[in-house]
């Protein structure tokens, strides 16, 4: 039986959209993008005349009204998701909202809410989780290859640059933060998902801002975790080097695996020995895991088992935002949970 063609909208057409969803909603064969929606009724013909896409709407609201849409695809500033995957959820969509979820927990919360009244899914787009290296590091985890683990080490230092200064990520009521909901949020996820969905215990974290926006661009952190492990984190959007730097390294008593670029090793016979699977790299990751998480969220849609990165899975991932603000702020270690 051919699968029931579910039929997409996307909101925001900024470069998140451009660069990753709509090239991956355009290439996913039981979906069919039928409308864009951008507050910029230009940008919204111009971006929907570029890919395709037969409506664009310049108000939320006639999107919302149009019955045939199934499902929403938010790609807006902060500031937006929960408002809008609220009313989505009310006018009876699923939706797929970019991350950070929300601006803090509270927020996250009401979205929870608003998706069990509604009995629609909202899903966080977590595009890392589907990278081919990721998923593979998470089965070594798995089957507990490394032994116990007892430190994680993640890090995402991004180079400083100017392409991705819109105004509203400097602006706190906006955004709700700077790099750790930007970069902290993914990361932790991230770690957290391979290490196989630890529990937190506490957090103790430091953020340093620069002159500019009344966000902060660079964050350490040190969380530990109910397995008696612990895992560091360093975020900074300034880095002054040729490259960006972005890490997940795992230490245990069996070995030890390193993600970007992947290698894992373990300790066996008295001897260290490289078990690094060989990846297929000819594809562009980043897009490869777009378009395996659209396709994640749709299956879900359809009723596929255990789908992933579900509100009720990323509530906590915002409580830990809010535990490393204030951990900052107090200067002290915060207990979570």
């Amino acid at each position: 039986m051919a699968k029931k063609m579910l039929k997409f909208a996307l909101v925001g057409v900024g470069a998140a959209a451009q660069i990753n969803h709509l090239p991956a909603l355009k290439k996913l064969e039981d979906v069919e993008l039928v409308a864009l929606c951008d507050r910029d009724p230009e940008k919204a013909a111009r971006v929907s005349q570029k890919f395709g896409v037969p409506t664009a709407y310049s108000r939320f609201e006639e999107l919302l009204n149009d019955d045939s849409i199934d499902a929403v695809d938010l790609t807006t500033p902060n500031y937006l998701h929960a408002p809008m995957a609220i009313a989505a959820l009310e006018a009876g969509k699923h939706v797929l909202c970019e991350r950070p979820l929300a601006r803090s927990a509270a927020e996250a919360e009401a979205m929870a809410k608003a998706a069990k009244k509604a009995d629609r899914l909202l899903m966080c787009a977590l595009q890392h989780r589907f990278r081919p290296d990721a998923q593979l590091l998470r089965k070594f985890v798995d089957k507990g290859d490394l032994g116990e683990i007892f430190l994680a080490k993640g890090g995402w230092l991004r180079q400083k640059t100017e392409w991705d200064s819109d105004e509203w990520r400097a602006q706190k009521r906006e955004s709700g933060g700077g790099v750790v909901l930007d970069l902290g949020f993914q990361m932790i996820d991230l770690a957290l998902w391979v290490l196989g969905n630890v529990q937190v215990e506490s957090v103790t974290a430091s953020v340093h801002r620069t002159k500019k926006g009344d966000v902060e661009d660079s964050a350490t952190a040190f969380l530990r975790l109910s397995t008696g492990a612990t895992l560091t984190l360093e975020l900074t959007w300034g880095l002054l080097m040729e490259k960006d730097f972005a890490y997940l390294n795992l230490f245990g008593s069996g070995g030890a695996a390193l993600l970007n670029p992947f290698r894992v090793h373990k300790g066996m016979h008295g001897t260290l020995v490289n078990v690094t699977p060989t990846l297929e790299t000819s594809r562009n990751q980043y897009r490869q895991s777009m378009e395996a998480q659209i396709q994640h969220f749709a299956d879900a849609i359809r009723g596929a088992k255990n789908p992933m990165g579900l509100v009720s899975e990323i509530v906590p991932v915002m409580e830990l935002m809010d535990a490393i603000y204030r951990s900052a702020e107090q200067g002290k270690e915060v207990k979570v949970g």
